[in-house]
């Protein structure tokens, strides 16, 4: 009999799997995650042709540092998405709000803390990471000015988490778009018009920034009711003074797992520096590629999270499931389109982003590992929405230390050992690797998320 049920359970989920409410919130994510990377690959063509191999190596390094520092706050996003969806899943509209607030305190926080550590920290980081030279120079300048726009950014983290928890999208799209157009127009001027180089690149896109943060609140405060307006300026209510422990459980889990992914994206990125200015260039190149497969991921890998925090806030395990299966159909097959994509248009891609011959031809004897990443890779993607709105990040964490610690670290010792010493194939060969196993070890420990939403019913 139970066999039967659990059958026809099946068979219910099977008919009902919520393929349009994934596309509406996917469709917009999608075109909006991709607006962030096309902005960086803007500023890649701009300096692959009007600027030097060393300009666009430095600025590959200097947005490698600058991402993965910054890439450590999006838990701010990612994090509000997930508790904002469960509040609303159960109906708890002020809770969302309260969210909100929370958030934003500890926004604050952070950028006041990294606005006095960066003039410590970037140095050092790039002292390690890159040799002196014209390349380390250029890369310190650009990130010194690109930290300068943190607090704008950590701002548009809380409101677009809150919008995509809200189940809307299209604001975040909206977001992304102005800062996106602004980012080019600004990169062209200054870089293109104004022969600024790498300092020029930075202050596009300091700018930009600053834009997009501006509109985000803008467009908050528009969506809001005049009852969640009350709630917002009201700092004294004693609810707000609850609910941090499990705030900085969640995202403590989660920063930390996000440092341990780009520090290893950092390591790509900087490692270039020691085999010569082409395969620097080159391998930023790929990044910026990994980059627009990930954030065309994360389209569907957000409404992944949006359905599943709301099916267990409000503890129903039956849309719980079917938001996991409408989600992974479409991203199986955007992560082989873009990896068809990647393989078969490499030479124009390459064409359009650099005409320096050596960094292209470098880029090509590498480029069968980003060409196999998104379709090796979008499992990983999709279960890290699933887990974020069931607000399993500890869960997270532990994946991604067994896969970085377990995998990533071991082929980079392993190269070190051989003859040649340690390659840019095996660089990539680490990375690919490492992408696999999240999925693996991610998939291992699924079966846990349904008792944890039937524990919410």
């Amino acid at each position: 009999m139970a066999d039967g049920e659990a059958a026809a359970q099946r068979r219910r989920i099977a008919r009902h799997l919520p393929h349009r409410a994934a596309a509406a919130l996917a469709v917009p994510a999608i075109a909006s995650n991709v607006a962030v990377p096309l902005a960086g690959l803007v500023d890649t063509a701009a300096l692959g042709h009007f600027a030097t191999a060393t300009d666009l190596g430095a600025v590959g390094l200097g947005a490698a540092v600058i991402s993965t520092l910054f890439w450590i706050f999006s838990f701010l996003r990612v994090g509000t998405t997930s508790l904002v969806g469960r509040s609303l899943g159960r109906g708890d509209r002020a809770g969302a709000v309260r969210h909100i607030q929370r958030a934003a305190a500890l926004a604050g926080a952070m950028a006041a803390a990294w606005l006095v550590l960066m003039w410590v920290l970037v140095p050092g980081i790039l002292h390690l990471l890159a040799p002196d030279g014209p390349a380390r120079d250029a890369a310190l300048a650009y990130t010194l000015i690109r930290g300068l726009s943190l607090p704008a950014l950590l701002v548009t983290l809380v409101v677009t988490g809150y919008f995509i928890g809200a189940k809307n999208t299209r604001i975040p799209l909206l977001i992304a778009s102005t800062q996106a157009v602004a980012n080019i127009v600004l990169d062209l001027l200054l870089v293109g018009g104004f022969g600024m180089g790498a300092a020029g690149a930075a202050w596009g896109t300091f700018g930009s920034e600053w834009i997009g943060a501006a509109l985000a609140v803008a467009m908050l405060w528009r969506h809001l009711d005049a009852r969640q307006r009350a709630t917002v300026r009201d700092w004294r209510d004693a609810t707000l003074r609850t609910g941090w422990n499990a705030l900085l459980r969640f995202n403590g889990a989660l920063m930390a797992r996000t440092a341990l992914l780009t520090g290893v994206v950092t390591f790509v990125a900087s490692i270039g520096a020691h085999f010569g200015p082409e395969v620097l260039a080159a391998n930023a190149i790929m990044l910026q590629m990994m980059h627009v497969a990930s954030y065309a991921l994360d389209g569907y890998a957000n409404a992944a999270e949006t359905l599943v925090a709301h099916a267990a806030g409000a503890g129903e395990v039956p849309q719980f499931h079917a938001a996991v299966i409408a989600t992974a159909i479409p991203m199986a097959a955007i992560g082989v389109i873009l990896s068809c994509a990647y393989w078969f248009a490499r030479s124009g891609i390459l064409d359009a982003l650099t005409d320096l011959p050596g960094v292209q031809s470098t880029a090509l004897e590498y480029w069968p590992w980003i060409a196999l990443l998104p379709v090796l890779s979008w499992g990983a993607y999709w279960l890290d929405g699933v887990f974020l709105g069931a607000g399993q990040s500890p869960l997270m964490l532990g994946a991604m230390a067994l896969s970085v610690l377990g995998v990533f670290v071991p082929v980079i010792l392993w190269g070190t050992q051989q003859p040649g010493g340690l390659t840019n194939a095996t660089v990539w060969t680490a990375f690919v690797a490492l992408n696999v196993v999240r999925v693996v070890t991610l998939g291992a420990v699924y079966s846990r998320l349904t008792s944890t939403v039937a524990r919410a019913a």
